[in-house]
């Protein structure tokens, strides 16, 4: 998952034939930030350069956090209100099950340890495989208060300080037993961020006419597919307060099982001098995940395509789709992502083809993404269309 706040560095320039000798600049303040998470269920000291992941439902409330320049976070939390008050063997149970059955990792995951804390917390630790061979020490903590239960994943580092900082946020977790979460099920534990649905190759860039855009992709790692994710991020002030908001949902009529959509979120105004970083959440106050319809891929639809930039230097996709099923295919659409070679997302669109395309028939497309956030270097075309 690609960092979600990112620091801005202003510069100043000076004119004029005056040699001016500039003051040694402080250190960067690096000084920890108390974060409370948007439904109060939990709040935490961070690193202050560190990014964050929020999700938000009537049902989860749950972040991610990333140190500076990663790739994946190295904290995750999720909180979830079971309904009735989780007492000391209650928790015990749902400790096995969590490390058994809920544990997003749970076919990679050996466990190695498990000790109650004197705060009736948990701590268990264990091994991470991936599928490159490789293994990531994870240390997972558990608690409950009241009805809600929490669940803290730590990626332990090799660097000494880094695991300072773990340990400060760690130690420094406060859950809310009073916050308003709605009860679910255990279950709900699989919509987690890292686990179900993730932030991929984002990128932040400005247009030439100054529009500030963030685009990217969300992934669906669950099992079903889901319908209009909504995404928004926000542009906060060095010290944390909102200065701009926008939101939008992921391109397509959703996101398959195991598939991706890209999404672009664009502030025409550009980006405030007050804005020092940017913070990206998937969901809202009051979303609950939908299943996705049924939608015509690439079994049904078939089709060809090519690119060309124009005169203006936008990027054109024209090409041909044609129904090869039993069915008529309504309401087409064309969905464009277009990365650069960092595989970042510098411009994604989506267009309307047709309102029906009946068994057998074919027709033409043409899709013009009018902003690219760099050098293109390639592309994904996906085609739905809806029984």
């Amino acid at each position: 998952m690609r960092v979600l706040l990112l620091g801005v560095v202003l510069l100043a320039g000076c004119s004029g034939g005056a040699v001016v000798f500039a003051p040694t600049p402080p250190p960067p303040d690096v000084s920890p930030l108390l974060y409370r998470h948007p439904s109060g269920a939990f709040s935490i000291m961070v690193p202050r350069r560190w990014s964050v992941a929020v999700q938000h439902t009537t049902t989860l409330a749950a972040a991610a956090f990333s140190p500076p320049g990663a790739d994946e976070p190295a904290v995750r939390l999720a909180v979830i209100n079971l309904g009735g008050t989780v007492d000391s063997a209650a928790l015990g149970v749902f400790i096995n099950r969590y490390q058994t059955e809920l544990r997003p990792q749970v076919g990679g995951y050996v466990e190695a340890s498990r000790q109650a804390m004197g705060d009736g917390s948990w701590r268990l630790t264990g091994l991470q495989h991936t599928p490159g061979g490789l293994t990531q020490p994870l240390n997972t903590f558990i608690q409950a208060a009241g009805s809600r239960v929490a669940v803290i994943e730590v990626a332990i580092p090799d660097d000494a300080a880094r695991l300072k900082e773990l340990q400060m946020l760690v130690n420094t977790f406060e859950l809310r037993p009073d916050a308003e979460l709605q009860p679910g099920e255990p279950t709900v534990f699989a919509f987690a961020s890292g686990s179900r649905l993730d932030f991929l190759n984002v990128a932040a860039w400005t247009t030439p006419a100054g529009a500030f855009i963030i685009s990217g992709e969300v992934a669906n790692a669950g099992p079903d597919g889901l319908a209009a994710v909504p995404v928004r991020a926000v542009l906060r002030s060095a010290d944390g307060l909102v200065v701009a908001e926008t939101a939008d949902v992921v391109m397509g009529y959703g996101i398959p099982a195991g598939g991706f959509a890209p999404f672009s979120l664009r502030f025409g105004q550009g980006r405030p001098s007050l804005a020092a970083s940017y913070e990206l959440v998937i969901g809202g106050e009051g979303w609950l995940p939908e299943t996705m319809p049924a939608v015509y891929g690439p079994e049904t639809l078939q089709w060809t395509d090519e690119s060309s930039l124009n005169a203006a230097g936008q990027l054109v996709i024209t090409g041909r789709v044609s129904n090869s099923g039993g069915d008529t295919a309504r309401g087409l659409r064309a969905i464009v992502t277009v990365f650069d070679a960092d595989q970042r997302v510098i411009a994604a669109g989506y267009g309307d083809i047709t309102p029906s395309l009946a068994p057998g028939e074919s027709t033409a497309f043409q899709i013009t993404l009018p902003e690219l956030g760099g050098e293109a270097l390639n592309y994904i075309l996906n085609i739905q269309g809806l029984p």
